[in-house]
């Protein structure tokens, strides 16, 4: 009678205990659950905020506004074409020597090369 008793125990006290390891279980997958939605969330929050400076970025920095921001702001203008033309040099000084950028540059241009 008594190996019947102290074996009803030790289930009952089996069954209680994985009872209340079920329980410590359950709550810590839940926390870790209410964890993982809170960084998803916070992931998201940082993706909108990279597509929105995204957009910035590309506003800012669209070729039409700087150009606006240079002439108006600024009084820069775009450079006139036979004003750069004009600026170059007809040849090349004697005193380069070959292995100047400067020589190799010119000759690559006219057609001469220093290759």
């Amino acid at each position: 009678m008594r190996f019947i008793i102290l074996k009803y125990g030790i289930v009952f006290s089996l069954v209680i205990m994985s009872g209340v390891m079920l329980m410590d279980v359950s709550h810590r997958v839940q926390r870790a659950e209410r964890d993982v939605r809170k960084v998803e969330r916070h992931i998201n929050r940082e993706q909108e905020n990279i597509r929105v400076l995204r957009a910035e970025w590309a506003y800012l920095n669209a070729p039409a506004r700087l150009e606006r921001l240079a002439t108006q702001g600024l009084g820069l203008s775009v450079p006139d074409v036979d004003a750069l033309i004009s600026d170059l040099p007809s040849s090349a000084p004697d005193d380069l020597s070959a292995t100047s950028p400067l020589y190799i540059e010119t000759s690559l241009v006219s057609g001469g090369g220093a290759q």
